[in-house]
């Protein structure tokens, strides 16, 4: 007897044979009746799910059709039950690996211990394909771990970075208990909870106390006879820190406990302080609250949880709201000069008066080129500046205080900057034309990068008449500089120093007809930066021939391309040839910047016009304004009657010197 068979392999292919069949994606499956689909005999297995069909073909006969291809047609309703409708889009990774649910904390103190019983809820998250999921809970060094269970069973701890880890294989929810032993600082308890977590502490008292927690949403005190039940809600990136007294009848007067940051920023002439106090007041509300800065400071602002404030003397005194009682937050600024040359300074926090207790922070500041360091710290300690709440990323000292006013001696040691350059040019392209009559025209473009210099200085060559000057598109007015220099405005609002500018010159040589035989020379502009690479092209008349070269330029047949190595394998060296190609081993999907100042002089030899000309200079930026807005007219550009014999000449690394062409000649009047 006949059987077909048909292997298994459960896909999505089916949504490419009729469309209603994309509603099983969303877990729903469509009902259409009086309907048929027709599946190649190819593709009909990877709509079977890890199964094997085995049926006698006459049996199979009766619930297909077929059209004479390898075709099978199923109806409807039968391939339905091919369908999972439970395959979906497997879900997007998610963003953390686990989550954790607010730790609660009950406990009672001890003498100089407490013990806290913890739970908390676990969500692992993260694909146990993508590797064990690593929770990270407490420092190591701020509690001992007694014990943790999740859901009953015994947790796999690790200490890794001096934090307590449990590690976890599994998704799913887990139940997180355990035992925790906090050494006490006399009546104070304090804990770094796990991160992203709020806390929910609940401590027996074995007496009539009250509980101060500054950083906690809210607290909750029930008392009794012979006990104190306090529940303290602390939110998340809160640590988890309270203290507590012994009630007795509770004080006429106030009781007002204070934290401060104090944090000092030395400047080259000046030293800016700010205060950030926080005052805790109890039993009785206050009004006023003063404040001694120190003597010498220039107090700047003073703001806050206030109405108002003044100053007398070194005095400031604060009002605040009527009936004031519990957190109030005042933030002092104030300045002291800086003497030049000055090695050490001592740095004094502001005197809280009518406060029982001050602790808090100093951290210190500077500019790169001064150092600091800890002179003499009375009253104080160093701490590691991460270890100072809201300490910004400049923080170079950072000490501990338990009073105020304090006396900080710091160090300082002045480094003197190095000056760096303001600007250079990566190229001069020049060109001048000689006429037989010794005249000349020379058009020069200096392709600078500039950080924060205002102008170019230009020194023309003695008699030189300058006809034109163009900052990037723009026509600029230059302006007299000293020694008869050329003053060029160069620092153009918004681009960037890594973009090449263009700056162009075109100046003038008044000249006297050759003779048959003399000493030939041409200088070129300096400027007051370095050039890194000058190309010169110089068009002489037919009848003139030059020989015997000096001065400081070379004389060449073609322009060096330097070397620039990128990923792909580079020559060392490239030329430009007289036709004004470059030859390369391969092509480039862009011009390297040495191969974009080579077309430019290609251009000026080509003597393109000087009104459709624009040199590219690695931007694809537009100078559309002009340069510095000045009276009168502006510059117009000036075409270079470039004819007759063309010679180059290069030099590397132009500074502080001129750049000069020498030559014998001789001139033939042949053709007068």
């Amino acid at each position: 007897m006949r059987k077909f068979h048909v292997l298994a392999a459960m896909g999505l292919m089916a949504a490419c044979f009729i469309q209603p069949v994309a509603a099983a994606e969303k877990g729903v499956l469509p009902s259409v009746k009086d309907t048929s689909v027709t599946i190649p005999v190819e593709e009909f297995s990877k709509f079977v799910k890890d199964a094997k069909i085995s049926l006698p073909w006459a049996d199979f006969e009766k619930i297909i059709t077929t059209d004479g291809t390898r075709h099978i047609r199923l109806p409807w309703e039968m391939f339905l039950e091919y369908i999972d409708p439970g395959m979906a889009v497997k879900p997007p990774k998610p963003p953390v690996d686990y989550t954790l649910s607010s730790f609660l904390y009950t406990g009672s103190p001890e003498k100089n211990s407490c013990t806290l019983n913890f739970s908390a809820s676990l969500t692992v998250l993260k694909d146990p394909a993508d590797g064990w999921t690593t929770v990270k809970l407490w420092p190591a060094n701020n509690v001992f771990l007694s014990s943790l269970s999740l859901n009953g069973k015994p947790a796999n701890i690790v200490n890794l970075d001096n934090f307590y880890q449990v590690m976890v294989n599994q998704q799913g929810s887990y139940r997180l208990e355990g035992e925790l032993q906090v050494k006490l600082s006399g009546e104070s308890l304090r804990i770094s909870p796990p991160s992203n977590s709020g806390s929910v502490l609940k401590l027996s008292l074995p007496g009539n106390y009250d509980v101060n927690a500054y950083s906690a949403s809210s607290v909750k005190l029930n008392r009794t006879k012979d006990a104190t039940d306090a529940e303290v809600f602390f939110p998340p990136y809160s640590e988890v820190m309270l203290n507590w007294n012994l009630m007795a009848k509770e004080p006429a007067e106030p009781k007002i406990l204070a934290t401060a940051t104090v944090s000092s920023s030395i400047q080259a002439d000046i030293v800016r302080t700010t205060a950030s106090i926080r005052y805790e007041i109890l039993y009785q509300p206050v009004q006023f609250l003063k404040i001694n800065v120190p003597e010498g400071v220039r107090v700047n602002n003073v703001t806050g949880n206030l109405l108002d404030w003044k100053q007398t003397g070194s005095l400031i005194q604060v009002e605040l709201k009527p009936q004031t009682k519990g957190a109030v937050n005042i933030i002092v600024s104030y300045e002291q000069d800086l003497k030049a040359g000055t090695t050490e300074i001592s740095l004094s926090g502001p005197e809280v008066a009518d406060v029982e207790k001050t602790t808090g922070y100093l951290t210190v500041s500077s500019i790169p080129n001064i150092e600091i360091g800890a002179a003499s710290n009375e009253g104080l300690s160093v701490v590691d500046p991460r270890e100072v709440p809201g300490a910004g990323p400049g923080t170079i000292l950072a000490l501990r205080f338990n009073r105020l006013p304090f006396s900080a001696g710091i160090k300082l040691v002045r480094h003197e900057e190095m000056p760096v350059l303001e600007a250079t040019a990566d190229s001069a392209n020049a060109i001048t034309a000689v006429t037989p009559d010794g005249k000349t025209i020379t058009r020069v473009i200096f392709n600078i990068r500039n950080n924060s210099k205002q102008f170019l200085q230009v020194k023309l060559p003695a008699n030189g008449r300058l006809w034109s000057v163009y900052v990037g598109e723009s026509p600029t007015k230059p302006l007299a500089g000293p020694e008869g220099k050329i003053l060029i405005p160069v620092l153009k609002p918004g681009t960037k120093s890594d973009v090449s500018l263009p700056v162009e010159v075109i100046y003038y040589m008044p000249g006297s007809p050759f003779g048959k035989s003399g000493d030939f020379q041409a200088t070129l502009p300096a400027i007051d930066i370095p050039i890194m690479h000058f190309m010169y092209s110089l068009y002489v008349p037919d009848r003139l021939r030059l020989e015997n070269f000096g001065g400081n330029m070379e004389k060449v047949a073609e322009f060096a391309l330097p070397a620039e190595r990128e990923k792909s394998d580079l020559p060392d060296k490239k030329r430009v040839s007289d036709g004004g190609s470059f030859v390369a081993n391969k092509p480039e999907a862009s011009p390297r910047q040495s191969i974009v100042y080579l077309e430019q002089q290609m251009r000026l030899e080509s003597n393109v016009g000087a009104d459709s000309f624009r040199g590219r200079t690695g931007s694809e930026e537009r100078m559309s304004t002009p340069g510095e807005p000045t009276a009168g007219l502006l510059p117009l550009r000036v075409y270079i009657p470039a004819t007759g014999q063309l010679l180059r000449f290069e030099k590397r690394l132009v500074i502080e010197e001129d750049v000069m062409l020498k030559a014998r000649y001789r001139f033939s009047d042949r053709g007068r």
